[in-house]
């Protein structure tokens, strides 16, 4: 079998992603359900939370506003509703085979919500407020025991996130600000767009 069920009642072929067939619906509830570390973390710990801290890391330390580029972060682990979360480790064993995988199916997400040019022209400070999300998860929600984490050499861990406080949010809470920042950060996206008269296209603004 090579096709997925959507929480919306998609059916996705995996060798192929139909554009009709992504829904932001879709990511928002499968990454807001989908916790990170396989569980590991201290308590529930979600892609949708981690996806939102990523942009908020971007807003507060990098002092970036472009609803374009912010909406590339929000949107940089969607495809993972359809390939899952898996761990870096893991996907090393794995190799070539499926960074292909993966590498594929994120294009055709980030194609869905026209972000592939704002996504490669923005990689690098995207990946940065990722390592730092990271480094921030590791230190504060994950267990202090084992080796070192090479992110934590590279990265310096956040201490205004406020973990503890936000455990206090369910996993429908996660999918409704995802929802609400997607929205937010789309018709912002959109004003640029009209403001610039450069066409239709949102990635014709980057």
């Amino acid at each position: 079998m090579t096709w997925m069920l959507t929480s919306t009642g998609a059916v996705i072929d995996l060798r192929f992603v139909a554009q009709d067939k992504v829904s932001i619906l879709d990511v928002a509830h499968h990454l807001a359900q989908m916790n990170r570390y396989d569980g590991a973390a201290k308590r529930p710990f979600s892609v949708a939370e981690h996806s939102l801290m990523v942009v908020e890391i971007l807003e507060r330390e990098c002092h970036i506003d472009s609803p374009s580029v912010l909406l590339a972060a929000l949107m940089h682990d969607a495809h993972e509703y359809i390939t899952g979360d898996m761990k870096s480790p893991m996907k090393q064993l794995l190799g070539a085979a499926w960074q292909e995988v993966e590498d594929r199916i994120q294009q055709s997400v980030l194609k869905r919500f026209y972000l592939v040019t704002t996504f490669h022209a923005a990689r690098v400070v995207i990946h940065w407020a990722d390592m730092t999300a990271l480094a921030s998860e590791r230190k504060h929600l994950l267990p202090v025991a084992g080796p070192e984490w090479d992110v934590m050499r590279t990265h310096k861990a956040l201490d205004w996130i406020d973990y503890d406080g936000q455990a206090r949010f369910t996993w429908e809470d996660w999918r409704d600000a995802f929802l609400e920042r997607y929205a937010e950060l789309s018709y912002a996206r959109s004003l640029q767009v009209e403001e610039l008269g450069r066409g239709t296209n949102p990635e014709s603004t980057t």
